[in-house]
């Protein structure tokens, strides 16, 4: 078939897509600028192209055009500080036709291995709508491939995720227990705890955060009082050491702060990045233990690959678990920092009732004003807590059950 015929089907097949099933595992292995270096049968099928046209080659010799720039930029901006990168990606077979996987791409001795499963999940129908909408500006926009990633960033935040981990925790967790589902086996007990984890995290981080925008917003209530105690005169005496205290003790939760939101951040990114390479692990598993069963191909070497699999595995497996045990140390340490909170709240409690009997003798409004606003900011602090209170607790229930469903877990 000359080059002009096979433009031609290429065009007509574009719509069409490829049919496998969700028992089929992709997996191929490059180098480190991204040339194919081996696969399997099922890589091999489905994109339609033999061993000797997909060895060396970029590994984009299958990228589609529906998938936006700022996807494979942000995959490699990862890949490139040495992370691991779960991505929805559509790729392109040969003859034209199409296929959707759900990939998740790891660092290796001398590149990167790429395990690919069929996604079905409804976080997949949203980033097919996101990626059309996406690609579509890439085009009219002119974006650069940075641009398109911070658009991206901008939609997945908008959408609840906090960062690119929490997506792809939460799209990888959605993908393979569905997976499961359609396979009819049993679901692993571990994911469905890890879904538990991740809303709490979530919270938690919303309160931490809540604490934080609260003080930003009444930061300026202690010289405010002080001002305007001075201008009272003497009657404003008691208003101006209530406004000392609570300078000082401001103070003290501004330097907090920035610690105590950063803990915040790593209790969730620390589950969220757990989530992702328990899942990573049950796949990996899943392709080495396929992969040995599978029949020789023509131009692999199938006991180097096997031992790239079985290497990778283990390593997952051995991360998966160091995840696990640093989620009760973030936790630990988060909690700390909770409680030298607490006793600030504390403080900032004493000192509201002081600032309101004082503003009620006075009767000064602008004092009156301030102290509501104090009021304000000290409810703020206290709403917070008590719900990283309850995270906490949901958090440390489930962690440990986690890692009793894991250490029992036959993996």
């Amino acid at each position: 078939m000359d080059s002009a015929a096979v433009y031609e089907q290429s065009q007509l097949y574009r719509e069409i897509e490829i049919p496998f099933s969700f028992a089929e595992i992709f997996f191929s292995r490059t180098d480190g600028r991204g040339k194919i270096q081996s696969g399997n049968e099922v890589f091999q099928r489905i994109s339609g192209y033999s061993w000797s046209e997909l060895a060396g080659k970029p590994h984009n010799i299958i990228r589609h055009e529906g998938v936006p720039r700022a996807v494979f930029w942000l995959l490699w901006e990862r890949l490139k500080k040495g992370l691991q990168t779960g991505a929805y990606v559509k790729n392109k077979s040969k003859d034209g036709r199409f296929y959707w996987v759900y990939a998740i791409i790891t660092p290796c001795e001398g590149g990167y291995l790429s395990v690919r499963i069929k996604p079905n999940s409804g976080i997949f129908g949203v980033v097919q709508a996101e990626y059309s909408s996406l690609v579509r500006m890439e085009a009219e926009e002119r974006l650069s491939p940075a641009e398109s990633a911070t658009r991206l960033m901008a939609r997945l935040s908008a959408l609840g995720f906090e960062s690119y981990d929490a997506f792809m925790a939460t799209s990888l967790s959605a993908e393979f227990s569905g997976r499961e589902e359609n396979l009819q086996r049993q679901p692993r007990q571990t994911l469905a705890l890890y879904e538990r984890l991740m809303p709490s995290a979530t919270r938690l981080l919303a309160a931490a955060r809540q604490i934080s925008e609260g003080y930003l917003t009444y930061r300026f209530v202690p010289l405010n009082l002080l001002v305007h105690a001075g201008q009272i005169g003497e009657a404003g005496a008691a208003i101006a050491t209530i406004s000392t205290n609570y300078n000082t003790l401001s103070e003290e939760i501004e330097r907090g702060l920035e610690g105590f939101l950063e803990a915040a951040i790593r209790v969730s990114q620390t589950i969220n990045v757990g989530a992702f390479l328990l899942a990573t692990s049950y796949v990996q598993q899943e392709i080495a233990a396929s992969f040995r069963q599978e029949a020789a191909i023509e131009g692999v070497d199938h006991a180097t690959e096997k031992n790239y699999l079985n290497q990778q595995q283990l390593t997952y497996q051995g991360e998966a678990l160091k995840s696990l045990t640093g989620i009760e140390q973030e936790l630990k340490s988060f909690f700390e920092m909770v409680s030298e909170m607490r006793r600030l709240a504390s403080g900032l409690a004493a000192i509201r009732i002081m600032g309101k009997v004082e503003s009620g003798r006075l009767s000064v409004g602008v004092v009156k004003d301030l102290i509501m606003d104090l009021e304000a900011f000290q409810d703020i602090v206290q709403s917070g807590l008590s719900d990283i209170l309850q995270a906490n607790s949901a958090l440390k229930l489930d962690t440990s059950r986690l890692l009793e469903a894991y250490s029992t877990e036959d993996v």
